[in-house]
């Protein structure tokens, strides 16, 4: 079974330029792009969690407020009996 192995490429123009076609220059540069995407990815991983935790925590404020408001009128309640 023949299984071709993808070579790192950039497209420039519509054109795919295999790194190992690039000038040395050109390699190490096409080395950072690929660490920046990587951090790219890696950051909005992390922002999606943030978010996911502010929301978390935005909601279980709101779930403590609710119990909170219902044990106040049952309180009320209790008085307005007496």
């Amino acid at each position: 079974m023949d299984t071709e192995i993808q070579k790192p490429f950039i497209t420039i123009d519509g054109v795919q330029i295999s790194i190992e076609d690039l000038p040395e220059e050109g390699q190490a540069i096409f080395g950072r792009i690929q660490r920046e995407n990587t951090k790219r990815v890696t950051q909005t991983l992390d922002l999606e969690a943030t978010q996911a935790a502010i929301s978390w925590f935005t909601d279980r404020i709101v779930t403590i407020i609710n119990k909170e408001g219902e044990k106040g009128s049952t309180a009320e309640k209790d008085k307005a009996e007496s």
